[in-house]
């Protein structure tokens, strides 16, 4: 029998399973690879499932394909499922990602022979891995020490560490374009090369790693201490807090520890937040037979203070009376540049910035580190109104704080102030008139989601089709139509036609005229 590689075996998974044809091009994109790699790989493919009494056609222009039963596809899975037999490829960014790992996480050094015999790749291909980690780890302040007659070892403050931890295993490294993770509120932290551990030493040691980072335990601990604080963290820094957490308790059980100025750690000690993190720290201590020290406890807190929520902790403001001022003349100033004198009272826009700025300010503050692909939000460089004035917040704030906001977080302002604009514009339209040919049940149902969605819109009016005249389109400021309009009307910018159920994208084409 020949040897199927784990490269050809998730090429054969993907063929069966979506079970139609399908190109080079699309398997090269779902597998991280090239369509050249996909090419080479499939003659391997067509031997093994030949040797399995199958053909593999491929249609020029079309793909590959197996015309085959549901019982004859679910033979094959549990055939190409059985490990033995199977030789383990890896791509260049997984043996990337678990190389750095297996150095992050090791505490004597490993010459490079070790590394050939855990990894299975030659001398220059590892040195070659180890350049490109040595660069990535160098940006997180740690440093790849190589020295003949000593080997190869990471140094770095126990802090750089763990945040360069934490970004491998989130996948935000430049070699992690195939990440070798996923992370759930259902299932936690998952190793995508969990079945193939037997297969290679590497592997194997990392797969034992994720065995003891408990995400989904932790994930229940962030959950507890929501509720001890009184507020809630987003959905996506409850996973970031569950994975630093994880992280932080393997590393205290290994006896590592941070190491925080007393100063900052005497000024978090009176605050609430000390003792939920305190909470924290005794838990996953009782989990992991461990001792925390005050240092930790302190890691624990920043976390938390710089983790994204949906909403300003209870006293929080009165605890950083900055933010507080801040909020008063950020709100002042949005309202005067947009001289819409509603904003200066809008809410939801005074909470969405705090609850953006104030972190934001922590992470800087106490240099953490939070997904970037997490807080990406941005607008079209055609709202140069709300891009000037997020820039002019972001001033504001370092005036305030002394803190000099990243370029994602202005991106994620200057949505909130779209946001609020389009919620506090007064729109001047005296005369809107919706035309809906099907009857007037269909009419009532368009005019009820329209008063729902937008309910400045307050002068709407149903008009006949048979009645519609030119000086009607040029009187009105809006014409909503659930059908196709005369040709002498087909151009007019005043003119949407819409679903009578009002679909999304009719929403969106609405939103745009009226801004």
């Amino acid at each position: 029998m020949i040897t199927f590689t784990t490269r050809q075996r998730e090429i054969l998974k993907i063929i069966l399973d979506v079970n139609r044809p399908i190109g080079s091009v699309e398997l090269a994109k779902l597998l991280h690879i090239t369509p050249r790699q996909v090419n080479y790989s499939m003659k391997g493919v067509k031997v093994w499932l030949k040797e399995n009494d199958q053909d593999l056609c491929a249609l020029p222009g079309v793909g590959f394909t197996l015309n085959l039963t549901t019982d004859q596809i679910q033979s094959l899975f549990q055939k190409i499922n059985v490990r033995s037999g199977v030789q383990i490829i890896l791509s260049v960014s997984q043996r990337q990602q678990l190389l750095a790992l297996f150095l992050l996480t090791q505490t004597e050094p490993f010459i490079l022979a070790q590394m050939e015999g855990l990894s299975q790749v030659s001398r220059m291909t590892i040195l070659k891995d180890l350049n490109e980690i040595e660069k990535w780890l160098s940006d997180q302040n740690v440093t790849l020490i190589r020295k003949p007659h000593f080997g190869i070892q990471v140094s770095g403050l126990e802090h750089n560490c763990q945040q360069a931890l934490a970004k491998l295993l989130w996948g935000e490294t430049p070699f992690s374009n195939d990440t070798i993770t996923e992370i759930s509120h259902s299932e936690g932290l998952r190793f995508k090369l969990q079945s193939d551990t037997q297969l290679l030493s590497l592997v194997k040691y990392v797969g034992n790693y994720f065995s003891r980072l408990h995400l989904q335990r932790t994930i229940g601990l962030v959950a507890k201490a929501e509720e001890q604080l009184g507020g809630r963290f987003t959905d996506d820094a409850v996973l970031h807090l569950a994975l630093v957490f994880a992280i932080m308790s393997n590393r205290v059980q290994s006896g590592n520890h941070l190491e925080v100025d007393q100063k900052l750690v005497a000024s978090l000690e009176p605050a609430k937040m000390w003792s939920v993190a305190s909470y924290v720290a005794r838990r996953l201590s009782s989990d992991s037979n461990s001792i925390w020290k005050p240092d930790d406890v302190a890691g624990i807190a920043m976390e938390m203070m710089a983790a994204p929520r949906n909403e300003i902790l209870p006293g929080e403001l009165e605890r950083e009376s900055d933010f507080s001022a801040l909020s008063e003349r950020l709100m002042d100033h949005i309202s005067q540049t947009f001289g819409i004198s509603k904003i200066k009272h809008d809410r939801t826009l005074q909470s969405g910035l705090l609850n953006n700025i104030v972190p934001a300010c922590f992470r800087q503050r106490f240099n953490l580190w939070f997904p970037v692909a997490l807080n990406n939000a941005g607008l079209p460089e055609k709202y140069e109104k709300e891009h000037i004035v997020a820039h002019e917040v972001s001033r504001l704030v370092y005036e305030y704080t002394g803190v000099d906001l990243p370029q994602s977080e202005i991106d994620n302002l200057a949505v909130l102030l779209r946001a609020a604009f389009i919620r506090n514009r007064s729109y001047r339209f005296d005369k809107v008139i919706i035309i809906c040919p099907s009857g007037m049940a269909t009419a009532q149902l368009l005019v009820a989601r329209l008063h729902a969605r937008f309910p400045n819109l307050s002068n709407l009016e149903v008009v006949s089709l048979r009645d519609l005249t030119p000086s009607l389109i040029s009187s009105s400021d809006l014409i909503l139509t659930t059908v196709p309009l005369p040709r002498q009307y087909v151009g007019s910018p005043k003119v949407i036609q819409v679903h009578p159920l009002l679909m999304p994208e009719d929403i969106e084409a609405i939103t745009q005229f009226l801004s």
